[in-house]
C-alpha cells in the first residue's frame, strides 16, 4: 500500500503546497480508503481532500467527487463531524477526517455524543499529533479516551503506515468509533 496509489495518489500530494500538510496524510488517507467499503461516505478536511483520488476521481477533478461518496472538504470540522453523523443516522456508514485540536471543539464533542447515542455507523479519523503537540493544550485526556469514555469503539495507529491505519479502521468496525492516528511531528 505504501508505493504510488491508483490515480496517482501519492504524485498529487507531493505537488500540493507544504503548507496545506498533504505529505504528512498520504499513509492516512490511503489506509482509511482501503479499510472501508465504496459504500461508505468520506468526509474530508483540507489535507484529506485527495482520498476522491483513491475513490477513482480525476486528480483534476477533484472537487467535483461526489459520484465516488466524498463530500467536498471543509473547513469546519464542527460541521464536518455533524453532517457525518447525521448522514450515519440516515443509514450512510460514514468516515469523518478530524485534526488534533478539532476534538476540543464543543460541536465536534456533540457530534461524538449523537453518534454513540444513535449507535450510528461512523468512524471518526483523528490526526494525532501528541501530548507535545500544537493542541495538546486544548485536550484535558487524550481523543482515544474520550471516546472510550463515551462509548465509541476506539483504536490507535501508526498515521504514517498505511497498513496500520488500515487495520486499526478495520477492527473498529463499521462505528459508531473513533481511531486516533499518530502523526510524526515536524
Amino acid at each position: 500500500m505504501n508505493g504510488d496509489s491508483p490515480n496517482g495518489f501519492r504524485t498529487w500530494c507531493e505537488a500540493q503546497p507544504a503548507a496545506s500538510g498533504v505529505l504528512g496524510v498520504a499513509a492516512l488517507v490511503e489506509g482509511v480508503v482501503a479499510a472501508v467499503p465504496k459504500r461508505a461516505w468520506l468526509f474530508p478536511g483540507r489535507r484529506e481532500r485527495g482520498a476522491a483520488i483513491l475513490r477513482g476521481a480525476d486528480a483534476e477533478r477533484i472537487a467535483a467527487a461526489r459520484p465516488y461518496k466524498v463530500v467536498p472538504p471543509g473547513e469546519s470540522p464542527s460541521v464536518r463531524a455533524l453532517t457525518a453523523v447525521g448522514v450515519a443516522i440516515a443509514g450512510e456508514p460514514a468516515v469523518c477526517f478530524l485534526g488534533t485540536g478539532s476534538v476540543s471543539y464543543g460541536n465536534v464533542s456533540e457530534a461524538l455524543n449523537l453518534a454513540a447515542l444513535h449507535k450510528a455507523p461512523v468512524v471518526f479519523v483523528v490526526s494525532w499529533y501528541g501530548e507535545d503537540g500544537p493542541f495538546a493544550p486544548q485536550l484535558a485526556v487524550s481523543p482515544a479516551v474520550y471516546g472510550a469514555a463515551l462509548g465509541l469503539a476506539t483504536a490507535t495507529c501508526d498515521g504514517a503506515d498505511a497498513d496500520s491505519v488500515s487495520a486499526a479502521v478495520k477492527k473498529v468496525g463499521a462505528g459508531p468509533a473513533l481511531v486516533v492516528a499518530t502523526m510524526p511531528h515536524g
